[in-house]
């Protein structure tokens, strides 16, 4: 049985592989900061992409909803406030955008009782969620908020 941490982890390693194969290079996973943490971070020719992905079983969990639902007001602040300070600490022109990227997964079991998953959608939306005005972007902006 793996833990919740594991399972986040294999959701996320999908969805940086999902954004390589898009054309993206992936600048940094689980970057922690004091207000937050960004899953993915990667970058394009235009866009600095900072991506929180959520990953469900698919099924049951899904009776509750999709795992964008799981980024309420108070995610979608901790996400916008993390990638700011990611900009501060590594500072570029490229344009910044936010995208949730959902991962839904099915489990399989081997004969010898060993858990697969296997992935049934990959979900990119992109510009899912909007900065807030105390957490706008800017150039001028060297404050951590």
């Amino acid at each position: 049985m793996t833990t919740n941490r594991e399972f986040g982890y294999f959701g996320e390693a999908v969805a940086a592989d999902y954004l390589e194969k898009k054309g993206y290079k992936i600048a940094a996973r689980n970057y922690y900061v004091i207000k937050g943490e960004l899953d993915v971070v990667a970058y394009n020719d235009k866009t600095i992409v900072f991506c929180e992905v959520k990953t469900r079983y698919n099924g049951e969990s899904l009776r509750f909803g999709r795992p964008a639902a799981a980024v309420d007001q108070r995610k979608q602040s901790a996400v916008a406030s993390a990638a700011k300070q990611y900009l501060f600490d590594h500072p570029t022109e490229l344009a910044p955008r936010i995208d949730v990227i959902e991962v839904i997964v099915s489990t399989h079991f081997d004969i010898n009782g060993h858990m697969w998953y296997f992935i049934d959608e990959i979900n990119h939306i992109e510009n899912a969620v909007l900065a807030s005005q105390k957490t706008r972007f800017s150039t001028r902006d060297k404050r951590f908020i």
